[in-house]
């Protein structure tokens, strides 16, 4: 029953990624976020009061309605705006956020569960989210302009004369990517081959969050401590990849860089599936961690170099929709190979699905490197 909704939410935010951008780009973030949060907490209420499978289904979909993909279309198109020389740092330490709230709440959410009810711990994390998400979302600016800068901070009035410095706005027409529309994008190879790829390393991210804690426990017959600790390790690993990726993906070709994240992604599979000891998984934590933490910076941060800010969201969020399928999938081909031979031959399935989109990267050219698709 909990994958079921897991898989229903999937592919309802893979629908819901073309129509989350078009929302951003006509009304700014700032609106949208606040409505998602508004919705991602009522889904937390009305989840404490659920009483059958079908009520679980429908409240489960009102949250992840709001969880996602809206906070996150929605941050990473702000960021995109305000950045060009630094987007990839930018994004890195944005995504910190992640990491630093899957450290934080679990502990909180635990004792929660441990001296309540998860009824009144799921309805007072509902309250909690709308009261210090909307709040937060007053705070996101869309577009730096309005605010007197271009994006990297650089000051749109001159401090002596008050008037536009028209070379300022000249190195900024010459840094910035050229400006494509959602029509433009979709004809070009860049934006199947980013989407393709990234499905491909969702694939592996979705059966592993989903398979690899009762792999361990069940076959590995480790303890729940032990394997807590391995995806603590994992988790690390993601965090500090987040921000090293930020910084890498401003120095070195990101296509490059998002290949070696997919064949990382594969070899940690690899590894995850001859596992036999607690140090084996150790490695298979550091190599998933750093792929993952890595590829997220570096795969956002390039959508915005290659296709401009005037569609960044609604370009975005069709190509996370198309990369969703990845997430809906990998679980299911996953869980049916396991049941029917193994869970080792089931990630090793997922190395082999995952690793070509290695060499789609080292293909990959900007669009006005390349010739659009005839569609």
């Amino acid at each position: 029953m909990l994958s079921g909704a897991y898989a229903v939410s999937r592919i309802q935010s893979a629908g819901m990624g073309p129509l989350v951008g078009y929302l951003i780009q006509k009304y700014e973030p700032r609106t949208v976020m606040t409505l998602a949060f508004i919705m991602f907490g009522l889904g937390f209420m009305l989840l404490s009061q659920t009483n059958s499978v079908l009520t679980f289904y429908l409240f489960f979909l009102i949250l992840s309605t709001g969880a996602d993909p809206p906070g996150f279309l929605s941050v990473m198109a702000s960021i995109n705006n305000w950045f060009n020389s630094n987007r990839s740092k930018a994004i890195g330490f944005a995504m910190l956020g992640l990491g630093v709230g899957g450290i934080i709440f679990p502990p909180i959410l635990a004792y929660g569960l441990d001296n309540f009810s998860w009824r009144i711990t799921s309805f007072v994390s509902g309250v909690f989210i709308i009261i210090v998400g909307t709040a937060i979302s007053q705070l996101v600016r869309f577009n730096p302009e309005p605010y007197g800068y271009f994006p990297d901070g650089i000051q749109i009035k001159n401090e002596s004369s008050e008037a536009v410095n028209s070379n300022i706005v000249q190195n900024q027409k010459t840094a910035s990517p050229p400006e494509l529309e959602l029509k433009e994008a979709i004809r070009t190879r860049a934006f199947w081959i980013i989407s393709i790829g990234h499905a491909q390393a969702l694939l592996v991210i979705a059966s592993a969050s989903l398979h690899q804690v009762p792999f361990m426990e069940i076959n590995l017959e480790l303890s729940r401590n032990s394997v807590a600790q391995i995806v603590m390790i994992l988790t690390a690993f993601n965090m500090f990849g987040q921000m090293f990726g930020g910084f890498l993906g401003d120095q070195l070709p990101k296509n490059i860089l998002a290949a070696f994240t997919l064949l990382g992604h594969s070899l940690a599979m690899v590894i995850l599936s001859i596992s036999d000891s607690y140090l084996i998984l150790i490695l298979y934590a550091i190599c998933q961690g750093l792929s993952w933490g890595i590829r997220t910076p570096v795969l956002t941060s390039m959508r915005g170099d290659y296709f401009g800010r005037g569609a960044f969201a609604l370009i975005m969020g069709c190509s996370q929709g198309i990369a969703m399928l990845g997430m809906v999938l990998g679980p299911l081909v996953v869980g049916y190979v396991a049941d029917n031979y193994s869970y080792p031959v089931g990630f090793n399935v997922m190395a082999l699905l995952t690793a070509p989109g290695a060499l789609l990267f080292l293909l990959l050219k900007k669009p006005g490197e390349q010739k659009s698709l005839s569609i």
